[in-house]
């Protein structure tokens, strides 16, 4: 597997302490508490400590499951403190429509998530009722046995290992200057995940095909390849503020160099679903988002579309939701509030809900651009 760097490689470094690093979050929800000043106000309990975000679709996957563990540990000593970066009212309002039976972390800094090094999520920390670091689970494979037996003092610590940056000698970083752009593609290593931010998008064994589409910008059905160099890969861009799409540029070039393929569009008439104006008797205009309002999807995907994003944007998420294309043909320019929870597989309840909307899906034959990656001629 080819490692193509252009800036300073991350290394693994060994991490494991007996104490694990402090959480200290200033708004917490969803708890007995409306603040945790730190670990020390936990002394005496095992803490299941998860890093997550709404935009993250595995961690919003995972709920369900956490819910379920801390189900079986009711009455325990045990805390379940789920963390993400993201502003209070927009975590409240995913939570009226998500129930989560973890104690909720706002940590809009970001101080505890770079102090347990996360670069990815959903990423999760068992630590003992002494405050020990145990080790790192993804939150998907905790089981009740992990937290009973460190409620039982019998849980062996796993040496935990974080990824940190390589330290320059001091004269060799200011003579390199100020770096605009670093990008990075490496083996797949890890538990799949995703993080994006509007200067970094960070990927951890992502399959070949879906970082084609993270990093064209497309759905991963509209990636077309027969047989992929790998079947999954790492990569993560960091730009300046507003530089992510001319880092995607740059990042597109140094993946077709690492694998020697060539990704080049392919438009192909294809069934699809048109995302038109509803024209039911009495169906509503969609409503625009309220000035101001804060722009992006919460929750998108299986039955879900939560959020205030464009017409366009709520085509893509439907497109991942049905598995089919859906193009955007309203004509409606600015955002839109979407609040859409329906049972996947159900069109019937996704037409109703869209009607209500002012909205409705037509099928119909579209030409849609799809994206073909060959071996690069020598």
């Amino acid at each position: 597997m080819k490692n193509l760097a252009l800036s300073a490689l991350l290394l693994a470094s060994p991490a494991f302490a007996a104490k694990a690093p402090n959480v200290k979050i200033p708004v917490v929800q969803n708890a007995p508490v409306t603040k945790l000043g730190g670990l020390p106000e936990l002394k005496g309990k095992v803490v299941f400590l998860e890093f997550w975000a709404t935009w993250c679709s595995p961690c919003v996957a995972g709920i369900p499951h956490m819910n379920r563990v801390i189900d079986a540990v009711k009455g325990e000593p045990v805390v379940f403190l789920s963390v993400t970066d993201e502003a209070p009212d927009m975590i409240a309002t995913f939570r009226k429509s998500h129930e989560m039976k973890a104690w909720v972390g706002i940590d809009e800094k970001g101080g505890v998530l770079k102090a347990y090094h996360v670069m990815s999520r959903p990423a999760g920390y068992l630590i003992g009722k002494d405050g020990t670091l145990l080790a790192s689970i993804f939150p998907d494979d905790l089981k009740e046995k992990d937290i009973r037996d460190a409620l039982a003092g019998t849980f062996k610590p796993r040496p935990v290992t974080w990824e940190t940056s390589v330290e320059r000698p001091k004269a060799q970083a200011a003579s390199a200057g100020k770096t605009y752009f670093e990008a990075r593609i490496s083996e797949a290593s890890g538990r799949m995940g995703m993080e994006s931010g509007p200067d970094m998008i960070d990927a951890t064994s992502l399959d070949f095909a879906s970082n084609i589409g993270w990093i064209w910008g497309v759905e991963s059905d509209q990636v077309l390849v027969d047989t992929p160099p790998v079947r999954a890969f790492n990569f993560d861009l960091k730009t300046p503020p507003e530089g992510l799409e001319q880092g995607r540029e740059l990042l597109k070039t140094a993946v077709q160099s690492a694998f020697g393929v060539r990704v080049v569009p392919e438009t192909r008439e294809t069934d699809a679903l048109v995302l038109t104006l509803s024209t039911a008797p009495g169906a509503p205009r969609p409503k625009p988002a309220a000035e101001g309002a804060h722009s992006g999807l919460m929750a998108s995907g299986g039955g879900r579309l939560l959020g205030s994003v464009d017409m366009s944007g709520a085509a893509r998420s439907l497109w991942m939701s049905l598995g089919k294309p859906v193009v955007d043909e309203t004509g409606l320019k600015g955002n839109y509030d979407f609040d859409l929870e329906w049972k996947a597989g159900d069109r019937a309840a996704l037409d109703a809900l869209l009607v209500a909307q002012g909205l409705s899906l037509v099928p119909g034959k579209r030409p849609i651009e799809f994206l073909r990656v060959t071996a690069a001629k020598p």
